[in-house]
C-alpha cells in the first residue's frame, strides 16, 4: 500500500501557508494595472489644479476645466467599480485553504 505523504508548509512563525494560485495573483495584478493606468491622467489633473500661474486666462481655464472634469468623472467611475473587486479578491485570498 502506498501512503500519500502530507506536506505541511509553514512560515517562519510556524503558521500554515495559504494556497494561492497563479490565477489569483494575475487577477489581482490586472486590477492593480487598471488602477496604475490612471497615473498619467491623475498627474494631468494635479498639474491643472496646482497651476498658480498669473495672469489667469479665463477661456483656457474654462475649456481645461471641462476636459479635467470628464477625466475625473471617468476615473471616479472606474475606481468605484474596481475598489470592491479588489476588496473581494483580497477577502477571497484571506479565506484560501492553508497548506
Amino acid at each position: 500500500m502506498n501512503k500519500i505523504q502530507s506536506v505541511n508548509l509553514k512560515n517562519n512563525k510556524n503558521q500554515p501557508i495559504k494556497s494561492i494560485s497563479h490565477q489569483d495573483i494575475y487577477s489581482l495584478h490586472d486590477l492593480l494595472e487598471q488602477l496604475n493606468s490612471w497615473q498619467n491622467a491623475l498627474n494631468l489633473l494635479n498639474d491643472f489644479f496646482s497651476d498658480k500661474q498669473r495672469p489667469v486666462n479665463k477661456k483656457k481655464i474654462a475649456s481645461d476645466y471641462y476636459a479635467c472634469s470628464q477625466i475625473f468623472s471617468s476615473f471616479h467611475n472606474d475606481f468605484s467599480q474596481t475598489l470592491p473587486k479588489i476588496q473581494k479578491q483580497i477577502n477571497e485570498l484571506r479565506q484560501k485553504e492553508k497548506i
